[in-house]
C-alpha cells in the first residue's frame, strides 16, 4: 500500500534532472569504471574471474605507481595568498597590503582548523585513481566547512565542459538517515504534506562503495542539493525523490562553492582521465603470467614418483618417510621398473622475462620507474639542490602539478567570495602593533566591516605560494645567508620568515619580545637610577646651599657682635 502511495506522488524536478545525469554516467561507464579502478588500486584484481581451485597471484604495480605520483603532486604544497592587485595611491596601497597580510593569517588559521590540507591530499588521490577529485564548501555557524565529494555523487548540467563555474547547474547527492532529513525539513519550516512525502529508499547503487551498501542498518534517504546561477548569484534547492526540503534560496554567492581537480583533461568530457584506467590491461596480464608460472612450477618443476602398485605389497608406505617398500615377485634388478621418478621438465625463461618486462615497461611508461624514484639525503644537500632533483623527477607530472595549483587558486577565490558574502558583521583580524607608551609589540584584534570586504574585491588577487618542506628550507637558507652577510638584521630575518616556516618563528618572536621587554625594563631602571641620582644631587645641592647660608649668617652674627 505504501509503495502504491509513493508511485502516486509527483517526482520533484531536481530528481528528474538527477535521473538524466545518472543515465549519461551509465552510458559513459562512470559507475562501473570508478568501482573497477578502486578495486585494482587496492589489489582486488581477480574479481569475477572463474578460477576453480587455482590460487591467483597478484603483483600490484598500480598502487605504488599511484602512491608515487600522488606523493609528487602533494609534495608541491601551496598556500592561499591575498595580494594587492590595484590601488589609487601609496596610502591605499599600504592599507590594502596590511589587510591582505591579516587576511592571509585568518585564512591559514581556517585552513588548519578545518583540516583542509588532509582533504586536499585525499582529493589528489581520488583524481589520480578516478580522474576527478571534488571539494564542496558551505557555511555553518560562521565557519567555512570543507567536504570531500565522490565523483559518483556529483552531476553537471553540461558534462562536456570541465569548467565548474560555467555549469548551468550542479547536483550533489548525499545518503542520509531518514530521521535527520525529517528533522532538517522541520527546522526549515516544511509543512506536514512535505514531511509525509519523505520516504526511505534503496537508491544506493550509484553511490561510492555500492557493493557494501546492500544492507543499511537504519532507513536511509537520498538527498539532492541543486546549485544553479540566477541573476548573477548562486541559488540552491534541496530535494528528495518526492519532497522539496528547501525551496529556491539565494546564497548571494557569485561563484559555485565547488572546485575540482581533473588528473588529465579529455576534450569534450568534464571528468577527464585518471592514471589507473590504462594500467589495468597490463596489470591483468602481469597477474595472469605470474599465476601461469606458479601453476607450471607446481606441475613440472618437481620430480614425480611413478609406481607399479602390482608389485608393491605395502603401497601406503610410499608416502611415509623412512619406511621399507616391500616388493613381490620381482628381482632387485627390476626395482627401477617398479618404483622410479619422472625427471622435471625445464621451464622456459620467456615467461619470467615477459613478466619482468611487463612490470618494468609499464612503470617506466607511466613515469614511475626506478629512474625517477631516486633517493636523496636532505641532510647532505642544500635546499636548492634538493629542489633541483625534485623538479627534474617531476617533469612528467607538470600537467598534474599545474592542475593542482589551479585547483588551490579556485579554492582561494571561493573562500574570498564566501567571506565577502557571509561576513555581514565583519571579520575579526589580528594585527601586530607597537605600543607607543611601553614600546612593546602587541597583538591587537580589529574588525574589517562587510562594506570594506565588498570594496576590497577589485583590489586584490588570489595567489598561491609553494610551501613544501624543501621550498621552505630553500627560502630560509636564503634569508639566513642574507643575515650572515649583514644584509639584514636578526629582527628583519625573523620578520621575513613565513608564518609556517620550519624555523620556530613564534619562539623567535617571543625571544625578540623578551629581549625588547628586558631592554625596556633596563631603560626604565636606568631612568629611575638617573632620576634618583638627580634627586640625590638636588638634595645635596640644597643641603650645601643651606649650610652655606648658615655659615654666612654665623659670620654676619659674629661681625655684628664685634
Amino acid at each position: 500500500m505504501l509503495q502504491n502511495n509513493i508511485e502516486d506522488i509527483q517526482i520533484t524536478d531536481v530528481w528528474t534532472q538527477y535521473e538524466k545525469g545518472k543515465n549519461f554516467n551509465r552510458r559513459m561507464g562512470l559507475y562501473r569504471k570508478s568501482s573497477k579502478h578502486e578495486n585494482f588500486y587496492h589489489g582486488k584484481q581477480w574479481d569475477g574471474a572463474e578460477l576453480g581451485g587455482i590460487m591467483p597471484i597478484t603483483f600490484n604495480i598500480i598502487k605504488p605507481t599511484v602512491k608515487y605520483k600522488v606523493g609528487v603532486v602533494n609534495s608541491n604544497l601551496y598556500q592561499i595568498m591575498f595580494n594587492i592587485n590595484t590601488y589609487k595611491n601609496a596610502e591605499e596601497r599600504k592599507r590594502i597590503d596590511e589587510l591582505c597580510r591579516d587576511l592571509n593569517k585568518f585564512v591559514n588559521k581556517t585552513w588548519e582548523l578545518q583540516q583542509v590540507g588532509n582533504k586536499v591530499r585525499l582529493i589528489v588521490k581520488d583524481a589520480c585513481i578516478n580522474s576527478e577529485g571534488i571539494i564542496y564548501f558551505y557555511e555553518k555557524n560562521g565557519d567555512i566547512i570543507a567536504e570531500e565529494i565522490d565523483k559518483t555523487n556529483i552531476y553537471y548540467g553540461n558534462e562536456n565542459d570541465d569548467d565548474i563555474q560555467e555549469q548551468p547547474y550542479i547536483i550533489i547527492s548525499f545518503r542520509r538517515t531518514l530521521e535527520s532529513v525529517i528533522n532538517e525539513a522541520k527546522e526549515n519550516g516544511a509543512n506536514k504534506d512535505v514531511i509525509d512525502n519523505i520516504f526511505p529508499d534503496n537508491e544506493y547503487m550509484e553511490q561510492s562503495g555500492a557493493d557494501k551498501r546492500t544492507e543499511e542498518i537504519t532507513p536511509m534517504v537520498l538527498v539532492l542539493l541543486k546549485l544553479y546561477k540566477k541573476n548573477g548569484t548562486v541559488h540552491f534547492k534541496k530535494c528528495t525523490k518526492t519532497a522539496t526540503l528547501v525551496e529556491d534560496t539565494d546564497t548571494k554567492l557569485t561563484l559555485y562553492p565547488v572546485a575540482h581537480m581533473v588528473w588529465e583533461r579529455e576534450k569534450g568530457y568534464s571528468r577527464g582521465i585518471g592514471e589507473v584506467e590504462y594500467l589495468i590491461n597490463n596489470q591483468i596480464e602481469i597477474n595472469k603470467t605470474a599465476t601461469r608460472r606458479a601453476i607450471s612450477v607446481k606441475l613440472m618443476a618437481y620430480p614425480k614418483l611413478v609406481v607399479n602398485t602390482k608389485y608393491v605389497t605395502n603401497p601406503e608406505s610410499l608416502e611415509q618417510v623412512g619406511t621399507t617398500i616391500e616388493l613381490d615377485e620381482t628381482s632387485a634388478d627390476d626395482v627401477n621398473k617398479v618404483v622410479n621418478y619422472l625427471k622435471p621438465a625445464q621451464m622456459s625463461s620467456d615467461a619470467c622475462n615477459l613478466q619482468k618486462e611487463l612490470i618494468d615497461s609499464t612503470q617506466d611508461l607511466a613515469g614511475a620507474g626506478d629512474i625517477v624514484n631516486g633517493k636523496i639525503d636532505p641532510t647532505q644537500a642544500s635546499g636548492k639542490a634538493i629542489l633541483a632533483v625534485q623538479q627534474a623527477s617531476q617533469q612528467p607530472l607538470n600537467d598534474q602539478v599545474e592542475a593542482f595549483k589551479t585547483f588551490i587558486e579556485d579554492m582561494g577565490r571561493i573562500w574570498f567570495d564566501m567571506l565577502q558574502t557571509y561576513s555581514t558583521e565583519g571579520i575579526t583580524l589580528i594585527r601586530e602593533t607597537k605600543n607607543t607608551q611601553t614600546g612593546q609589540t602587541e597583538e591587537m584584534p580589529y574588525t574589517i566591516s562587510y562594506e570594506e570586504l565588498k570594496e576590497l574585491k577589485p583590489n586584490i588577487k588570489i595567489d598561491i605560494t609553494p610551501t613544501s618542506a624543501f621550498d621552505k628550507y630553500a627560502r630560509e637558507m636564503s634569508l639566513e645567508n642574507l643575515m650572515i652577510k649583514d644584509k639584514i638584521t636578526f629582527e628583519e630575518y625573523v620578520k621575513a620568515l613565513p608564518e609556517d616556516s620550519t624555523m620556530p618563528k613564534a619562539q623567535l618572536e617571543q625571544i625578540l619580545k623578551d629581549r625588547e621587554d628586558f631592554e625596556i625594563e633596563m631603560r626604565n631602571i636606568e631612568k629611575q637610577a638617573i632620576a634618583l641620582e638627580g634627586a640625590f644631587r638636588q638634595a645635596m645641592t640644597r643641603e650645601e646651599m643651606q649650610n652655606q647660608e648658615q655659615s654666612i649668617m654665623q659670620q654676619e652674627s659674629v661681625t655684628t657682635n664685634q
